[in-house]
């Protein structure tokens, strides 16, 4: 193969151009200090970098809903601490108490008129609205759950009176049957998020173990339907029939025992379990941002170590190539200065 100074300087060219190449890609990647800039540099590395970025977003969005959750699990539990406060202080037991014996129908009446005061307290704060929903509604977030009448002898959830479980608009037909079932159904709403369980579906219906339900139905806090006496298991209707008690003439001392017995039973019971299962939902998301957060920082790592440069293999890099470049130079003046002797020749 016959050598000829053009095909010589041609390689040397291209060499030389290559050399300028590497060393300027490793100059690059050390003032961004990033492996790559477009795909074309790395294919393998950004299809990587794309799944985790994508895994990273999914993530990200899994924790603020973990977070809004935890703040409305947080404005419930705020909520039931106001509401038992009022049950069990503001509601004086001594007072009540008191009434069965010589106590005045005036001083009966001025106390049922309190009672009637603190069932309006107690559904404002079960009508609480955090972030423009309604946080003791259910499924139903948009719209206020309780509505007590004026006189409060009659309060409906949903819709429904919470004795019955009948609607007031229509009213009932004369002697209707209670449906027991439809507040049972309203008491055991859900409403389920996903929080990175493998969120799946079987034949149309959602797992329930690949969601969280988050529903804090209020009917479920305070209570529906009524017992073999006729009195209300809902600590506000139980209010306002004790407060009817206390109105009336002759006084139903043995009534109203009964049921400021029943009140005692039903607002710590009804509360007990109600905080239990809320403090078990609000320890379950506790935990379960402490996992995303910290599946957040693992793909952040995974992400640098992918397209971030090992900083001091940067710098090593750059000055070897910049070396290779110098060195090329050098030999280019040897090339350069064999030709010319041979052409004089």
């Amino acid at each position: 193969m016959r050598l000829t100074t053009k095909s010589i300087m041609q390689n040397y060219n291209r060499g030389l151009q290559n050399a300028l190449f590497r060393w300027n890609s490793a100059q690059n990647k050390l003032l961004t200090q990033r492996n790559f800039n477009t795909v074309a540099e790395d294919p393998s590395g950004a299809n990587r970098s794309f799944q985790l970025r994508s895994q990273m977003k999914r993530n990200s969005d899994q924790i603020d809903t973990a977070k809004n959750v935890q703040n409305v699990l947080d404005q419930v539990s705020s909520t039931t601490l106001q509401i038992n406060k009022i049950m069990t202080e503001d509601v004086n037991m001594n007072i009540l108490e008191s009434m069965n014996g010589t106590v005045s129908a005036e001083d009966k009446k001025t106390y049922a008129t309190t009672l009637r005061g603190f069932q309006k307290s107690i559904i404002l704060a079960a009508n609480s609205n955090f972030g423009g929903r309604y946080i003791m509604g259910g499924e139903n977030t948009k719209d206020v759950p309780f509505e007590l009448s004026e006189d409060g002898k009659t309060l409906t959830y949903r819709g429904l009176d919470v004795n019955t479980g009948l609607p007031l608009d229509p009213p009932p037909a004369p002697g209707a049957a209670p449906d027991i079932a439809a507040l049972d159904k309203l008491a055991n709403e859900t409403l389920y998020v996903d929080l990175g369980f493998g969120l799946t579906e079987e034949n149309g219906q959602l797992v329930e173990t690949s969601a969280f339900n988050f529903a804090t139905p209020g009917i479920g806090y305070l209570g529906y339907g009524v017992d073999n006496n006729g009195d209300p298991n809902n600590v506000v209707a139980l209010l306002g029939k004790m407060a009817d008690t206390l109105e009336q003439e002759p006084f139903d001392e043995a009534a109203f025992g009964r049921m400021l017995d029943k009140y005692k039973d039903v607002g710590i019971e009804n509360s007990v379990n109600y905080e239990a299962n809320l403090g078990t939902k609000a320890k379950f998301i506790e935990t379960t941002v402490n996992r995303l957060e910290s599946n957040n920082d693992t793909l952040n790592e995974r992400i640098v170590s992918i397209e971030n440069v090992n900083m001091p293999e940067a710098i090593s890099t750059y000055l070897w190539q910049g070396y290779a470049y110098n060195a090329a130079l050098k030999v280019g003046t040897d090339i350069v200065s064999q030709s010319l002797i041979d052409f004089m020749r």
